[in-house]
């Protein structure tokens, strides 16, 4: 029996400093089914508990397709520490799948195998997927999650993850049944800013669905907050901020439109 134990222990020993010295490929494959969007989970909890507002998670991709229609979306990770990433992104009706084979679908939300580095110097990350809309529904709505890790391959309170706004998916049933001169939103909304990329100025259109306080934050790559348009109460339909960049540096700059509980996210290039 004794032998038995000091056996086992060897082996726990050997197990645990080969997943640190020379961990295997893929060996941070996910194994478990994990929801971490705010449509079906709580976040990166396994990582760090709250949220953090050094990471900026956002999807790109079209706002308006036919129904069933099939097109390719990017969800975005930057700041943090920069050095690994992770993802997990759901549909609350559409469809999704992955388009390369370091992406699978887990538990409902396409997911990373493995956390994939940021290429050297750079700040952001990203990872394709495709959407597909529903055939019964005007609307529908993806939910992305980011990590950003120092990659050691190990959970810690150094890695940090947020939410990305929800995403928005018009659908269309026929080409001209959606009714684009509607002033009134449905929903919360964002336009984008235009122009972008912008010098030294730009404006940031949204919708909201009933009259609210907004105010706009700005933060660069780094996640540092650079600039904030205060509270304003603003009626229902379109609105819109200007943002003046005129003592910024070229760069990208990210903006979150906040208003009551719900935020949007969008990218902004300044070039001077």
């Amino acid at each position: 029996m004794k032998k038995l134990q000091i056996a086992v222990i060897i082996l726990s020993f050997g197990f645990i400093g080969f997943r640190i010295i020379d961990p295997p490929k893929h060996s941070t494959e996910n194994t478990e089914l994990i929801q971490c969007t705010q449509l079906n989970g709580d976040g990166c909890v396994c990582h760090t508990i709250d949220e953090s507002p050094l990471v900026l998670t956002w999807v790109e991709g079209p706002h308006d397709l036919l129904a069933g229609e099939t097109a390719l979306y990017k969800v975005y990770v930057s700041g943090g520490p920069a050095l690994g990433g992770g993802f997990n992104v759901a549909a609350r009706y559409g469809e999704l799948a992955a388009v390369d084979s370091t992406v699978k679908y887990l538990d409902h939300e396409l997911t990373q195998m493995y956390p994939r580095p940021f290429p050297q110097g750079a700040t952001s990350i990203y990872w394709e997927f495709s959407y597909t809309a529903p055939t019964d529904k005007r609307q529908d709505t993806i939910y992305s999650c980011g990590l950003s890790t120092n990659h050691d391959l190990k959970p810690n309170a150094y890695d940090l993850w947020s939410y990305g706004p929800k995403f928005v998916v018009d659908i269309r049933h026929s080409p001209t049944s959606v009714d684009e001169t509607q002033q009134i939103a449905t929903d919360f909304k964002l336009i984008g800013n235009y122009p972008n990329p912008f010098n030294p100025s730009t404006t940031v259109k949204f919708s909201l669905p009933s009259a609210t306080e907004v105010e706009m934050l700005v933060y660069n790559v780094a996640g540092d907050l650079v600039s904030r348009v205060s509270p304003t109460y603003l009626p229902a339909g379109e609105n819109s901020f200007s943002f003046n960049a005129g003592s910024l540096p070229s760069g990208v700059y990210f903006y979150r439109i906040i208003a009551g509980e719900a935020f949007l996210t969008g990218k902004m290039i300044l070039s001077k």
